[in-house]
C-alpha cells in the first residue's frame, strides 16, 4: 500500500523547512514506503504511479536538503565528534537505502513507465551531488564511480519495454537504456569514461559475466554512435562539476572500450547481432581500438557461420568486408581472403535480397590492379557460369560487372578473344585442319569444383556463357550481353545503375519504354484458317460474329 500523497507532503515539508533531527526518523517511513507493488496491474493504475513518483521526488528534495546541511558529509578527523560521526553514518545508511529503492524501480518494473525514467534522472542527480559533497576536500576532483557501478548493474538487469517480439533484434528496445544513452552517455565525457572503466571491471567478476554477456543488445544500443570521448570531433560536456583528470586519458578509454568489445564478441550473439556489429565495424568500432587486428578471430568466426548456419545470409560477406578493412588500413596478413570470397559465390547468391550489397563490396575487393590474372579470371568465369541459371535481374548486374573487370584487367581479354581459335585467310591447309580439330575437340578446362581461384584454369577457358546470353529470352539481357561482341571502347559502367534491378523494375522499364518505330505485326485471318469445309451457312466457332465477343 503506497503512502498517501498528503502524508508524504506533510513529512517532506517538516524535514525540509526545519532542522529538527527528531523529524529525521520520518525519512525511514518514506523510504520504506517506496515499494514496487507485486501486483503489476496495481502499478499500472495512474493513481499508484502518481503516488510513487511524488514519493520519489519528495525523497530527492529531502536528501538534497541533507546534502546542503552537511548531514551526509563527514568532517575532517580533527573536527568530528563521536555523536556527529554516528549521526552522519546513520544518514548515509538511510541514503543508501533510498538509492537501492531507486535502482529497484529501474531494474524491476517489467513494462514501460515514466516512473523508471524519473528514478534514473533522480539517481544521476544524486551522483552529481555526491561528486561535490563526497570529495576528499572542497573542490577536489571526484566521480562517484561505485554509485555509478550499481546503476550499470541495474540498467543491465532491467527489462523495461523489451517485448518478446523484439528480443532477437540487434539492438535493445529497453526504454531505460535508450534514455540513459541519449540523455547522458552520448553527451558527457566523464559518463562515457567511467562507464567503460566500471563495465570492464564488472566483466572480470564471475558474478556479473552472465548478466552482461546475456544482454549484448543493450551494449549495441549504448555503443552504436559516433560521439565517443576518444573522437577528436566529439563535442562532449562533463556531467559532474569537477571530474578527475583521468577522463582526458584517451588511451585508457580506448583500452577499456576495446577490452569490453572483445569480451562481448566472444559471447553468444544472434544472427541479427552479428549483422548489426559487422555493419558498424569499420566506422564505429575499429577507429576506437588500439589494435584493430584483434578483431580477426571474430571476423573469421563470423565468416564460418555459413558452414554451421544456413541462415547466415549476408554475414559472411560483411565479415570479409571487415577483414578487407583490416588488410587495407592495418596491414593484416590474411592470405585466404580471396579464396573465402570465391567460395561465397554460389547459385543462391543470385536470388537473395543482399545481392546488390555483395556486388558493391566485391567491386571494392577486386579493384586492385595488382591482383593476378588467374585470380580475376576465376571470379569472371564463376560469375559467368552462374548467369546460366540466374534470373534476368541478376544477369544485368553480372554483365557490366564482368565488363568492368576485363577493362581493369586486360590480361583476361583472352577469355573473349583467343587468337588460337581465330582463322585468317593466310592459314595453310594444315593450320585450317588443326583449327577445325581444335574447335571440335574443345573441352572447357575450367574446374568448377576447385576452391582455390588461382588453380581453376579459368584463364585458359572462354566466356561462352556470356555469348549464349546474346540469345536470352529477355530482351534487356540479350541487348546488354552484345557488348562483349563489340569493341571495348567504353571505359566502364557505373555499377549503381545496375545493382537494384528486379523483376518488377525490368517489366516496368520494358512496358514504359518509348519505341522509335511501331512493331510490324503479320498474322493470318482466323476466318481463312478455319473455313467451314462443308459449305453450310451455320455459324461456326471461327466465324467473325463469335470472335467479336472474345477479348484478345
Amino acid at each position: 500500500m503506497t503512502l498517501p500523497i498528503a502524508e508524504v507532503k506533510d513529512i517532506a515539508k517538516r524535514l525540509t523547512t526545519t532542522n529538527d533531527r527528531k523529524q529525521y526518523n520520518s525519512i525511514i517511513k518514506l523510504v520504506n514506503g517506496l515499494v514496487i507493488p507485486e501486483d503489476v496491474t496495481q502499478l499500472e493504475e495512474e493513481e499508484t504511479e502518481r503516488s510513487l513518483r511524488f514519493l520519489v521526488m519528495s525523497l530527492f528534495q529531502i536528501f538534497k536538503k541533507l546534502f546542503s546541511r552537511g548531514d551526509l558529509t563527514l568532517p575532517s578527523a580533527k573536527k568530528i565528534t563521536l555523536e556527529k560521526e554516528q549521526f552522519v553514518k546513520w544518514c548515509r545508511k538511510v541514503y543508501e537505502a533510498f538509492k537501492t529503492k531507486l535502482l529497484s524501480t529501474i531494474s524491476d518494473i517489467p513494462f514501460e513507465t515514466s516512473l523508471g525514467l524519473d528514478s534514473l534522472d533522480v539517481y544521476l542527480q544524486l551522483m552529481d551531488l555526491e561528486s561535490t559533497h563526497f570529495a576528499s576536500k572542497k573542490d577536489a576532483p571526484f566521480f562517484p564511480n561505485k554509485t555509478f557501478r550499481k546503476l550499470i548493474i541495474a540498467l543491465w538487469s532491467s527489462n523495461m519495454g523489451e517485448l518478446e517480439d523484439v528480443k532477437e533484434s540487434g539492438a535493445s528496445e529497453n526504454v531505460i537504456i535508450i534514455e540513459f544513452t541519449e540523455k547522458y552517455y552520448k553527451k558527457f565525457a566523464d559518463i562515457q569514461y567511467y562507464f567503460q572503466s566500471e563495465f570492464n571491471q564488472l566483466l572480470e567478476e564471475p558474478a556479473y559475466q552472465d548478466l552482461l554477456l546475456g544482454n549484448v543488445g543493450k551494449w549495441l544500443t549504448l555503443a552504436n554512435h559516433d560521439e565517443h570521448c576518444s573522437n577528436a570531433d566529439a563535442d562532449l560536456e562533463i556531467f559532474v562539476p569537477n571530474p578527475p583528470q583521468a577522463i582526458e586519458n584517451e588511451s585508457k578509454f580506448k583500452s577499456n572500450f576495446e577490452k569490453n568489445w572483445l569480451f562481448l564478441l566472444n559471447g553468444q550473439l544472434s544472427l541479427q547481432q552479428y549483422k548489426s556489429i559487422l555493419l558498424i565495424l569499420h566506422k564505429r568500432i575499429i577507429p576506437h581500438f588500439h589494435t584493430p587486428t584483434k578483431l580477426m578471430d571474430f571476423l573469421t568466426d563470423s565468416y564460418n557461420l555459413q558452414s554451421s548456419n544456413n541462415n547466415a545470409g549476408v554475414i559472411p560477406i560483411l565479415a570479409l568486408n571487415g577483414l578487407f578493412e583490416l588488410m587495407r588500413r592495418f596491414n593484416l596478413e590474411y592470405p585466404n581472403f580471396y579464396m573465402k570470397l570465391y567460395q561465397i559465390i554460389n547459385p543462391d547468391l543470385m536470388h537473395v535480397k543482399y545481392r546488390a550489397r555483395f556486388f558493391r563490396l566485391m567491386d571494392i575487393f577486386l579493384s586492385s590492379t595488382h591482383l593476378s590474372a588467374h585470380l580475376v579470371a576465376s571470379f569472371i568465369k564463376r560469375l559467368a557460369r552462374l548467369t546460366l541459371e540466374s534470373p534476368p535481374s541478376a544477369i544485368v548486374t553480372v554483365i557490366p560487372f564482368v565488363y568492368n573487370l576485363i577493362r581493369k584487367h586486360p590480361n583476361c581479354m583472352i577469355m573473349l578473344h583467343n587468337p588460337a581459335f581465330i582463322s585468317n585467310p593466310f592459314q595453310t591447309p594444315d593450320q585450317v585442319l588443326h583449327l577445325k580439330s581444335l574447335k571440335e575437340n574443345y573441352v572447357d578446362p575450367f574446374d568448377v569444383n576447385e576452391s582455390d581461384p588461382e588453380l581453376t584454369h579459368a584463364l585458359d577457358s572462354s566466356l561462352w556463357e556470356l555469348a549464349s546470353l546474346m540469345d536470352h529470352y529477355h530482351p534487356n539481357v540479350a541487348t546488354l550481353a552484345k557488348i562483349f561482341a563489340q569493341p571495348f571502347k567504353k571505359l566502364n559502367y557505373n555499377m549503381e545503375d545496375f545493382l537494384d534491378w528486379n523483376y518488377d523494375s525490368l517489366l516496368s522499364a520494358e512496358s514504359s519504354r518509348k519505341l522509335k518505330t511501331l512493331p510490324t505485326l503479320e498474322f493470318e485471318d482466323f476466318t481463312s484458317i478455319f473455313d467451314n469445309e462443308d459449305g453450310d451457312d451455320e455459324p461456326s466457332l471461327q466465324s467473325n460474329s463469335y470472335l467479336q465477343g472474345v477479348a484478345w
